[in-house]
């Protein structure tokens, strides 16, 4: 299924105004795409996601998007456990069987996350299939 842009910015509106009460999201035009959770002590986090110029289908930056929405959940659930300082050395391990389980937990957040979005929007449901088949590549992605 081919997703518009105005998804993608409905997507960001529905995790700023619905989801969130302290969240940037930052949408940038480049050459592939790609997406960064940046929390931060100011009590606001951010989400920079980065997106192809001229690509018709923006299913993988809605779905990076996702994931790192799923991050943020992630990273104030740890942080309520005070393992605030574990999330940060997951964040910033490369790979590895751990690592493929940190972002795997991040991607079943987002899956909540994404499915509700879904249903506010009247998006087709087989859209969930291909966001859990992305997921499942990234994780991949992360090495044993």
């Amino acid at each position: 299924m081919m997703i518009s842009k105005q998804v993608l910015d409905s997507a960001k509106a529905f995790l700023c105004w619905d989801i969130f009460d302290n969240l940037t999201v930052q949408l940038i035009e480049i050459h592939g795409p790609s997406a960064y959770f940046l929390p931060c002590g100011s009590g606001q986090d951010t989400i920079v996601v980065f997106y192809r110029a001229g690509n018709p289908d923006f299913s993988k930056p809605l779905f990076y998007l996702f994931h790192e929405a799923g991050h943020c959940l992630q990273f104030d659930e740890w942080s309520k456990s005070g393992r605030a300082d574990d999330f940060w050395k997951m964040i910033n391990t490369p790979t590895g069987a751990i690592k493929k389980q940190f972002e795997n937990e991040s991607w079943q957040w987002s899956r909540d996350l994404f499915k509700d979005f879904i249903k506010k929007q009247n998006l087709p449901e087989d859209l969930l299939d291909e966001f859990d088949s992305f997921a499942t590549e990234c994780i991949a992605t992360y090495h044993p």
